[in-house]
């Protein structure tokens, strides 16, 4: 039996010992698919509420032809109880001024969320409408309030759609035709793929996948490198006349084993999650073929290794665990860039993205959750890559396993 193959084994023996191992190969791979579950199902119930839309109105008894216009666009009106002074005809003129007491008690009905919004409509709705002016309507609104949004969205869609009717009619009481008011009409026309759009919600599904390759062999990593220096536990294992590369190469299976094992939960795990989401009910869809699992396998299974050898030979240098914690969590943070990277990269993945590591991976997962369909060869020089990246590091860790200040420092 090969020395490191013994390492390999006696590492992972100790690692499902430790209960911070298994909760970093057990907890994070469940924290994706059900943010994305949590996600999904939130929006589609926020997009059902704005379907079964309430609009509290005041004034609602000025504005007849729009209340009716509002209630035949399947919009709920739930009249507010307010009085408020009717303009005389002299004053018709001027913008009408609402009272204090009615403006402080909307903005009280907002606050304590009695009301999402509240549409307020002017007792001189009608008088000016029938002169032919413009009338102001006001709807209040608390903005950082995001789940009322898609309601305020139809509300808003649905009193300008009656804005440009009502302009309409009255071109035509004077005989003229309404296109003359709409010299150009904008028709706009969607031509990404429902996959395609479904890549602006399912884009944190490869940074969940890449930092799972992160999190879920760093407590093996930490612990045979500084947690083994601070129990003193490490001299022993460096004065049997062993080869430094058979050491290094065990611990850096046992720590790759646990992060492969984190990688397969997740992208399993979410697998299972978009199955249970309902995305026709947003337009939206997700499919994957062969090919596609294939190529995720090839480049995602490097970064399990890429990430456990950059962490030993980042964590060897750290005398305590302590110390390893801190230098191994601005490592990482890592899988941010691509994230950040992608949300601000305006151009199509390039072959030479494949080469970065993480980035490559990112930019490949993001084509495959979009529906393009990347060649297998950007998955294969995204993972030898990675795999490169990951030989130097080991090698790295070799030369100062074999350095005496590892045992005397």
């Amino acid at each position: 039996m090969s020395i490191w193959f013994v390492i390999t084994k006696k590492e992972l023996l100790d690692a499902i010992r430790d209960r911070r191992a298994l909760m970093a190969l057990l907890l994070f791979p469940a924290l994706g698919p059900f943010v994305i579950y949590f996600m999904f199902n939130t929006i589609v119930d926020i997009a059902e509420e704005a379907k079964d839309l309430t609009l509290p109105i005041v004034g609602a008894q000025y504005a007849p032809d729009l209340v009716d216009f509002l209630a035949q666009s399947g919009i709920k009106l739930a009249p507010v109880d307010a009085t408020y002074p009717t303009p005389s005809n002299d004053h018709v003129a001027a913008p009408y001024v609402y009272p204090a007491h009615l403006l402080a008690n909307i903005r009280e009905k907002i606050a304590d969320r009695t009301y999402d919004f509240v549409l307020l409509i002017p007792p001189d709705f009608t008088t000016r409408l029938g002169k032919s002016s413009s009338v102001n309507i006001e709807l209040f609104h608390e903005s950082s309030r995001a789940t009322a949004q898609a309601k305020m969205s139809r509300v808003q869609q649905t009193i300008s759609a009656w804005n440009q009717e009502t302009a309409s009619l009255r071109l035509m009481a004077r005989g003229i035709s309404p296109t003359i008011a709409r010299p150009v009409s904008i028709e706009r026309v969607d031509v990404a793929s429902p996959q395609a759009r479904a890549q602006r919600i399912l884009g944190m599904i490869p940074f969940f996948i890449i930092v799972a390759a992160f999190v879920c062999g760093m407590g093996i990593a930490v612990d045979a490198t500084a947690g083994e220096r601070e129990r003193k536990s490490l001299e022993p294992l460096l004065v049997n006349p062993i080869q430094r590369s058979s050491i290094v190469v065990g611990k850096w299976m046992a720590a790759a084993t646990f992060s492969t094992l984190g990688l397969l939960l997740v992208m399993i795990l979410n697998l299972f999650a978009l199955n249970l989401v309902p995305l026709e009910q947003l337009g939206l869809s997700f499919s994957i073929n062969l090919t596609e699992i294939i190529g995720i396998l090839i480049i995602t299974l490097p970064l399990a290794f890429f990430a456990t050898a950059l962490q030993l030979f980042v964590g060897i240098f750290a005398k305590s665990f302590k110390d390893a914690q801190a230098y191994l969590s601005v490592i990482s943070m890592l899988p941010m860039a691509p994230l950040f990277y992608n949300i601000f990269n305006t151009e199509d993945r390039e072959l030479w993205m494949s080469l970065v590591p993480m980035l490559g991976q990112h930019m490949l997962l993001a084509d495959v959750v979009a529906g393009k369909n990347p060649p297998l060869f950007d998955f294969a020089v995204a993972a030898l890559s990675v795999v490169l990246f990951s030989l130097v590091f080991i090698y790295g860790a070799t030369l100062v396993f074999k350095r005496e200040r590892i045992i005397f420092s």
